[in-house]
């Protein structure tokens, strides 16, 4: 062990310095890769409370997209029903005009009472309706 020592000795202060600066540089190199670390730490939680608006965003659409297909069912329910009563409207209409002309052609003062004019006023009542 002597002869490493011996052959140590003369480039001992160079070893020295080799050593601290590979220490200074191990240093270094640890704390950037801490803060590194801490600045990925960082961004990934900034990434998850983003994701986690989005997601309570997104929740709130789905929320609000099931109600307006709800009310898109309510109403096309409405329209169906409109249209039955529409029909049954137009229906009744024809039957009553059917039955006033049968009305009209069996009995005579039903036709001499439908044969009158219509007075001007209630013409213009008529007109604006």
């Amino acid at each position: 062990m002597k002869w490493l020592s011996n052959l140590l000795t003369p480039i001992k202060s160079e070893l020295f310095a080799m050593v601290g600066v590979l220490a200074v540089c191990g240093v270094g190199a640890t704390i950037a890769g801490y803060l590194h670390i801490q600045r990925q730490d960082d961004q990934i939680e900034t990434k998850d409370r983003q994701i986690s608006d989005l997601a309570t965003a997104n929740k709130s659409w789905a929320a609000r997209a099931a109600e307006q297909d709800r009310i898109r069912a309510l109403e096309q329910k409405n329209v169906l029903l409109l249209q039955e009563k529409l029909a049954l409207i137009e229906q009744q209409n024809t039957d009553a005009a059917a039955q006033l002309k049968k009305l009209e052609a069996t009995n005579a003062e039903v036709k001499e009472y439908l044969s009158r004019p219509i007075p001007a006023d209630l013409r213009r009542l008529l007109q604006k309706q």
